[in-house]
């Protein structure tokens, strides 16, 4: 088969082109608006299954974020309210004030835990259904959930 010299030329601007349609960026994607993430995090009871790489799966650890910046949580024993500020993908809380009841040891370090580690949240980031707080002082995220597995389950 002979090619001329246009079908040559036809051939590898062909081939250029596809090469630079698959040459994109590998920039990471830009963390979704305040508004979006603000629309995916409030009406939801957020339970906690991770808390910094610990299972906390079915602790009654919860949080919900409310549209007018306001934060309500459950330690396991103790109800917490406080404030939130979410700029961009940014997530931090204000100090959070909590009934003073005590459950007992175990209970008591829990709910410790949480309300420390809250305090220390800086990111958010969803992944699929659930809901992911960073923190530099920590290797991993507290993994939220609302728990939405299916419709028995």
């Amino acid at each position: 088969m002979h090619m001329n010299r246009k079908g040559i030329a036809v051939v590898l601007m062909t081939l250029a082109l596809l090469a630079a349609a698959g040459c994109g960026s590998h920039e990471e994607p830009a963390p979704p608006s305040a508004e979006n993430l603000r629309s995916l995090m409030v009406g939801k009871k957020w339970m906690v299954e991770n808390l910094y790489s610990r299972d906390v799966a079915g602790a009654d650890l919860t949080i919900e974020f409310f549209a007018d910046g306001t934060v309500k949580a459950f330690g396991g024993c103790n109800q917490m309210t406080g404030t939130y500020t979410l700029d961009g993908d940014k997530l931090t809380f204000g100090p959070m004030a909590s009934t003073k009841k005590s459950c007992g040891a175990a209970l008591d370090e829990q709910e410790y835990s949480f309300s420390t580690f809250l305090a220390i949240v800086e990111r958010v980031e969803p992944d699929g259904d659930d809901l992911l707080l960073h923190s530099r002082q920590a290797d991993t995220p507290i993994v939220l959930s609302t728990g939405g597995g299916g419709l028995f389950w």
